[in-house]
This record gives C-alpha cells, structure tokens and sequence, in this order.
C-alpha cells in the first residue's frame, strides 16, 4: 500500500505538556475513550502518549493484516513483555519472536481438539457441578453475580485439562488462587496504560498488595507443579506421553536440549490460568446479560436446549455440541457487541506502512475491534442483540460469511488464541446447561457497564435463576 498522508498530520485529541492525552485515559474505559474519539476525529488518528504519538486504527482489513505479520513486522506493544517478566509471569502471551515460537508448539497441542474430546468426559462432571450449584441458588433465591460463578467454572475446567488437577473452585467457593487472580488482573491492566513506571521506584500500597497476591499465586502453581513431577515420578511413561500441557512442560524442561526453563514452566501454567479464567468467563456473563434482557432469546435457546439434551440436563455427547446453533449464533452475537477483547496493542518492529501512513519502527498502534462489529451495512440494527442474523435470517449467508471475516474474536494470525475450542465448548456447554434447567431474570434496573481488567467484563450484572 502506498502512503498517502503524513503521520503528523492525522487528527488528535487535546493533549497535554509532557504527559499528552494519557490523563484522559480511565484504564478500565480505556477502550471507550479511544472509541469516542474515532466517532469524533475519524480514524486512522493518533494520541500523544507522553514520549510518543500512537496510530488508532479500526480498519478491519489493516487490523488483519497486522495480526497476520506478527511476530514478525509486529509485536504486542513491550510493556507487557517487560511487566509480565518483572512480575516472574512471562509466558506465550507476553512472548515474542523466537521465545515465542518455541513456546507455542507446546501450548498448541495441550488445546487442540483431539485433547479436548478426550478431556470431555470431565468437562461433564465440572459442568453437572455448576448445575448444582445453580439449583442450590434458585431454591434459595439467591441473587448471583454470574460473572465471578463462570470464573470459578472455567478455573475448574482449565485445570483439569492443562494440569489434570481437580481444584473444585465452584464448590469451595471462595478459592485462593482465584480470589488472588481476580486481584493481579486489575493491576496488570493498570500497569500496562501507566504513564510512569512508578513501582520500579516507589511502592504504593496497592503495588504491595499485587506481590501478596503474586506470592499467593505462585504457591499455588508450584504445588500443581509438584503434583505433575509427583505424577510423572510415578509414571514415567509420561515423560513420553505427557497427558496435560504441565506435563508436557516439564518433560520439556527437563529434556537436555528442551530449551525450556522453570520460569517458561511457571509462566506458561499462570498464562493458562489467566486466559482461561477471565476470556470465557466473561463472553458467558455477558452473553447471560444480553439473553436475561431478551426474552423471546431465551425461549429460542431453551427451546434448542431441550431438543439437543432431550432428557438430559447437560450434554452429555461431545458430538452434539455442534447441534446449538442457535446458541452458537446468540454467542457470536454476544461477541459482536461486547468483545472481551476491544482493544489490542501493537508496536511496529520496523518501517511500515499502515492505513496508507508511513510508520517508523517502534511505533505503537492500538486497534478497534468494535467499530467494525457495529457497522451497519454488515449488521442491520447493529445494537440490537439478534443472534438469528448468524444464522442466515438477516439478509443471507453472505451477510454472516462476510461479518465473520469483520469479527475476530480470537484474534488472527499466528497468534491467535489457542485456547478458542476450549472457550467455544465451554460456552456451549454451560449455557445449554442454563437453558435446559432455568429461566434467567436480571435483577436491578441500573445499566450494566463495561470494565476492562485485560479482558472486558460486565460490571454491575446480577441475576436470580428461576428453575423450569
């Protein structure tokens, strides 16, 4: 593509001496903000980020393109490798170029498919455990907030498959390594979007109490880290034939010419809670608020749920998973309004041209997703929540074909996300389980809001599930 403006001479919101636009920034409206001032200064524009000017783009098309060029002519933007590793977290998501190709091989294969049917029989049993957890709430009229319930159910559920560990969040309910996950999140997020790298100087109290948390985690990684040596000790087979991806890490690290490290080891296991929690966790709740608010949605969904469990309350054949349509559909749709993942940022590792504007390395570029997502040539009414329109009912199969090449839930590229059967099962499983068994009523007349703490969650989203 051949540039056709100056960076310099794109549009920009008000900026400060020294500190540019940053004092606009709310970390967790972050995304609103940048979405605000595309409606008002068109994009591409830039942001005067104290010491450097940012590209914000919302071109479905450009943003493709990077994610497609990664890890090479693009990167994440180097904060989060440099705090993932201070923090001792660094994994596949903070990784970048070689570090990283080494390290998605592994992860790739804990979450492919065959893994996952086989890991399904297990997936059930967690799943049998959040409907009874649900049907204790409902006798007793309990007001849930769904969000932090699907977390402790995709804890339970990461666990069991990249660790092979039964951790049982759902049931013990206040669980420590999520309680102290639900703490880092927040303050990854904040130190990711700081103008000044202060905890490097000085330590706040809300800096004091991550490492708390941080120490909490890591505890209890290194005892699933030791059940899985234990493991492997008993069975040494394994070292062969690892079961689960901490297995597989292990037997890696161990191998002379592995290439892996205790700290790759520890990272990985952290990055895997991380992504598994909070991505799924969240596409649920808010996929729970739009259905609450939607009446005729909901019969739709229980009435495909009772056709596909028939007897049963929850699915029980892998197979069968691929017969909720509907439900897939009320799912993308739930991502189209609210991506967990609005907002991504990228940094040029060399001379690029980007939208038609020439970019020097280095450069950080931060891309839109929803934009896009609410375009109303490729969605009519494009903030009404009509899950049918994924189903060929709003203009055809071209119209769905086309919006799925617009939406990237999961990113695209080499990097997107390896855990995206996973979530896609889980989301699929838990809500034919809640349409199966309940009715789903919101409870409070207050908007719920978005909140991005890594991922974008909905904040001020309660309910009361009613059994039918």
């Amino acid at each position: 593509m051949n540039a056709t403006r100056r960076f310099g001479s794109l549009a920009h919101p008000p900026a400060w001496p020294l500190v540019g636009s940053l004092p606009y920034f709310n970390p967790p409206r972050v995304h609103l903000v940048l979405e605000a001032w595309a409606h008002r200064y068109g994009t591409p524009y830039r942001v005067h980020l104290a010491r450097r000017w940012m590209l914000v783009i919302d071109d479905p098309a450009e943003i493709a393109r990077i994610l497609k060029a990664r890890p090479g002519a693009f990167r994440r933007v180097r904060p989060v490798e440099s705090i993932f590793r201070e923090l001792g977290i660094a994994g596949i998501f903070s990784a970048e170029g070689a570090d990283w190709e080494r390290q998605r091989r592994m992860v790739m294969r804990a979450f492919d498919p065959a893994h996952l049917k086989g890991y399904f029989p297990a997936l059930v049993s967690v799943t049998r455990r959040l409907l009874a957890r649900f049907e204790r709430a409902s006798r007793a009229g309990e007001v849930l907030d769904l969000q932090l319930e699907f977390m402790r159910y995709t804890v339970d559920v990461t666990a069991g498959l990249a660790f092979g560990l039964d951790i049982n969040t759902i049931e013990q309910g206040d669980n420590a390594i999520q309680r102290h996950l639900d703490q880092v999140f927040p303050m990854i997020n904040r130190r990711m979007t700081a103008i000044f790298p202060w905890w490097r100087y000085v330590k706040l109290p809300a800096d004091i109490a991550l490492e708390k948390d941080l120490a909490q985690v890591r505890r209890a990684i290194d005892g699933y880290i030791a059940a899985a040596r234990q493991r492997m000790a008993d069975d040494p087979a394994l070292r062969d034939q690892p079961g689960n991806l901490i297995e597989a890490l292990l037997a890696a690290r161990d191998t002379p010419d592995g290439g892996f490290t205790d700290a790759d080891v520890s990272g990985n296991v952290f990055t895997a809670l991380l992504a598994g929690e909070d991505t799924t966790a969240n596409t649920l709740a808010w996929l729970a608020c739009f259905l609450s608010d939607d009446k005729a949605a909901q019969a739709a969904a229980q009435r495909e749920a009772d056709a596909v469990l028939g007897g049963q309350r929850v699915l029980e054949a892998f197979e069968r998973v691929g017969d909720l349509h509907y439900i897939e559909a009320a799912t993308r749709e739930a991502m189209r309004l609210k991506p967990v993942a609005p907002l991504l940022s990228h940094e040029s590792n060399e001379p690029v041209t980007v939208c038609g504007i020439e970019l020097r390395a280095r450069t950080p570029i931060a891309t839109l997703f929803r934009p896009a997502a609410l375009n109303p040539e490729l969605f009519p009414q494009p903030l009404a929540f009509r899950p049918q329109r994924w189903l060929g009912e709003e203009g055809g199969s071209d119209e769905a074909g086309a919006a799925r090449r617009v939406l990237m839930p999961f990113g695209g590229g080499p990097r997107f996300c390896p855990g995206r059967y996973l979530a896609m099962l889980e989301i699929g499983m838990v809500t034919a389980m809640l349409m199966r068994n309940f009715h789903i009523e919101r409870v409070g007349s207050e908007p719920v809001r978005e909140r991005n703490a890594l991922s974008m969650l909905p904040e001020g989203f309660r309910a009361r599930l009613h059994l039918r």
